[in-house]
C-alpha cells in the first residue's frame, strides 16, 4: 500500500492489504472527508499505468468525468453517512480505449462517532485497464469484493453499536435497558462473525472444496 498520509491507523489497513496485494483486477483507495486519496495498493497503480504522486493527496472524484463524476460524489457522501453504496463507472484511455469499473465504497474506520475513512474499491468489468490488463479475471474478483464490503458494513456497524452503547452505559441505565444493549451487541458480534468466516470460507474455497485426490472441478 503507498501511503500518502503516515497517521492512517494500522488496524485499519492491515484487514485489506493481505487481499487486496495479490488481486489481479482490483484497485483500492483510502479516502478522508474531503475525498483526498490517503493511500492507494501497488496493483492499483499498475492498472491504472500512474505512480503515486499522481494519485496520492488528489480529490478522488475528479478523476471521474459527467455522470461518472457525480455518481462518484454521492458514493463517496453516502459512504461517510455510514452506508455502504457502488456505481459503475466508464474510464476512457488513449490507448486502450473505454473499460468499464465497478467501484464500491464501504467506510473503513470512526472516529468521535463519525466515519473518519472509506475504502473505495475499484473491479475491472470489461475492456481493457491502462496497464493492459484485460477484465477475464474480473468476475472472480467482484465476486470476492462483494464479500469484503459485506464485511467493512458489518465491522462498521458493529463499531456504531459498541459507540452508542458504551455511550448509554457511562450515563447509566435500568437493568432492562442493560439487557438490551447486551443483545444488540451479541447479534452485531455473531453478524460481524458470520461475515468474517464467509469471506474466510471464499478466500479459501478452492483448497476445501477439493476432493479427496486434491482436485476441485
Amino acid at each position: 500500500m503507498i501511503l500518502a498520509e503516515t497517521n492512517l491507523e494500522a488496524t485499519a489497513l492491515s484487514t485489506v492489504l493481505g487481499y487486496l496485494a495479490q488481486r489481479t483486477t482490483v484497485c483500492a483507495k483510502v479516502l478522508d472527508r474531503d475525498g483526498k486519496v490517503l493511500a492507494i495498493n501497488r496493483r492499483g497503480l499498475e492498472l491504472l499505468n500512474r505512480d503515486a504522486e499522481a494519485i496520492c493527496g488528489q480529490i478522488w472524484p475528479s478523476f471521474w468525468d459527467g455522470a461518472e463524476r457525480l455518481n462518484a460524489e454521492a458514493a463517496l457522501a453516502s459512504a461517510f453517512d455510514g452506508k455502504p453504496a457502488s456505481f459503475v463507472g466508464k474510464l476512457v484511455h488513449a490507448r486502450c480505449g473505454e473499460s468499464l469499473w465497478d467501484v464500491e465504497i464501504v467506510p473503513l474506520d470512526w472516529a468521535e462517532g463519525k466515519v473518519a475513512r472509506v475504502l473505495a474499491l475499484s473491479s475491472l468489468m470489461s475492456g481493457i485497464a491502462p496497464d493492459g490488463e484485460p477484465a477475464r479475471h474480473a468476475l472472480e474478483d467482484r465476486q470476492m469484493l462483494g464479500s469484503l464490503s459485506e464485511l467493512f458494513h458489518t465491522l462498521s456497524n458493529l463499531t456504531a453499536v459498541s459507540t452508542s452503547a458504551a455511550n448509554i452505559l457511562r450515563r447509566g441505565v435500568d437493568q432492562d435497558r442493560a439487557d438490551a444493549l447486551a443483545d444488540a451487541l451479541t447479534e452485531a458480534g455473531e453478524r460481524a462473525a458470520q461475515a468474517v468466516e464467509s469471506l474466510r470460507r471464499q478466500i479459501d474455497g478452492p483448497a476445501e472444496d477439493a476432493g479427496e485426490d486434491g482436485k476441485a472441478a
